[in-house]
């Protein structure tokens, strides 16, 4: 029992309350620096007619966001509704999956006998659904937006008070005629005085990177962009968990987990679980959290970050000559609070210390113009295409979560990376 009074149990129980790196959130109490976006949501709910869209990066908490401020706006006795779009959806798999959250799974999922169906088609508000015993019970999948508006009526009518649908990774939806339907649906649902809302997110840097023109209107929407997490925000996370345990978690290791983690709470919530768990794995009773134990967990959780990350990862640098250089470049990039950043600061600021901290022996540095070729390169898809070339040297990361990886990576290698310049 390294950390006092606390057996395993207990601690996985606590580590369970408090991080969850592979789930979202979804309760205030536990999304922190977030209060300002639930403010500006339930507000934005209070107007007739005006649904939510959630966008920014990869990573950054969309989901969480979404779930919680549907808990805490939906006033319907039952739970809100949660319908992730997969990369193949449809808008009428979509809204079917809404509509079926209204039969019980048992029956969606069973398949009876002969004899019992009953069949009722379409018609304006009242919705049919094939239950013929022979089949799985399921609400039919619309075709038309007249349709899709019976669907989320079925939904909303039994419930007492306004019912509030999650629509997720609306990004993945790439069909321009679905996209048209969801507008189509979004600009009739006040006609039909359906007591329902939506909270759509998506990942990207506007609202018309997502949706183009087709749900454009700020008549229907209100955009709620999500940004990273300040340092402060991310420190409490590990706190509520240090207060509970009775550890003591020194500033210098709360600002290092901070800058790792670049703003992105799933790192923050993976790296301080593998922190406990580093801390509960000694041989000693702990009272305070040493710099083996922030090493130790550094290491575990690069090896439980997405696999999508670190794929891309070992596609930009693992190569048969010039490694080194390539992941060199990519610490050189991450190793700054701004997300674009121009050649010459990142070799005179970064790439020089990085490769000195390294203690590269029998190696010498590369030239400005090398590291910009390597930039360069690290644009194509052969090196995975994480890096957006902007011109005259300027350089970012494809996706920002990518930073929290590289700068993850960078320190299990014993380089420090810095948010910005002492």
């Amino acid at each position: 029992m390294p950390i006092a009074n606390i057996n395993e149990v207990q601690l996985g129980e606590i580590l369970n309350r408090h991080f969850t790196p592979s789930e979202e959130i979804r309760t205030p109490d536990r999304l922190f620096g977030r209060e300002k976006y639930l403010k500006q949501i339930a507000r934005a709910l209070n107007s007739e007619g005006r649904n939510i869209f959630i966008f920014g990066d990869r990573g950054i908490g969309k989901t969480s966001v979404a779930r919680t401020a549907a808990k805490l706006n939906n006033h319907a006795e039952e739970s809100h509704i949660y319908a992730p779009c997969g990369v193949c959806s449809s808008f009428g798999e979509v809204i079917q999956a809404i509509g079926n959250n209204n039969i019980p799974i048992t029956e969606r999922v069973k398949r009876g006998g002969k004899g019992g169906g009953f069949n009722i088609g379409f018609a304006g508000a009242n919705l049919g659904l094939n239950l013929n015993t022979q089949q799985k019970i399921e609400v039919p999948k619309p075709t038309t937006v007249s349709e899709a508006l019976d669907v989320l009526e079925f939904v909303a009518k039994p419930k007492k008070g306004r019912t509030i649908v999650v629509i997720d990774e609306f990004d993945r939806i790439q069909s321009d005629d679905d996209k048209n339907l969801f507008a189509e649906l979004i600009k009739n649902l006040p006609t039909r005085e359906i007591n329902l809302r939506c909270i759509f997110c998506g990942i990207g840097q506007t609202v018309d990177e997502i949706l183009g023109a087709h749900l454009s209107s700020g008549r229907y929407f209100e955009p709620i962009e999500l940004e990273k997490l300040h340092h402060n925000y991310l420190w409490d996370i590990i706190r509520a968990v240090a207060e509970e345990t009775n550890v003591e978690v020194p500033r210098e290791t709360l600002m290092r987990i901070g800058i790792v983690s670049d703003g992105f709470p799933h790192f923050v919530h993976l790296i301080g679980e593998c922190v406990f768990w580093a801390m509960h794995d000694s041989s000693a009773t702990i009272t305070q959290c040493k710099r083996e134990h922030y090493e130790t967990a550094i290491k575990n959780a690069l090896g439980r970050t997405e696999p999508t990350l670190r794929r891309a990862y070992q596609k930009a640098t693992e190569k048969t000559k010039n490694n080194l250089e390539y992941e060199e470049a990519l610490w050189a990039l991450a190793d700054r609070s701004e997300t674009r950043r121009q050649i010459t600061s990142i070799y005179e600021q970064s790439y020089r210390r990085i490769f000195q901290n390294r203690g590269s022996e029998g190696r010498t540095p590369i030239t400005k113009e090398k590291l910009n070729e390597r930039l360069l390169t690290l644009r194509k898809d052969s090196h995975g295409n994480i890096v957006v070339g902007h011109g005259s040297g300027w350089f970012s990361f494809r996706e920002n979560v990518l930073r929290g990886y590289v700068r993850l990576k960078a320190e299990t290698e014993g380089v420090e990376l810095i948010p910005d310049p002492a």
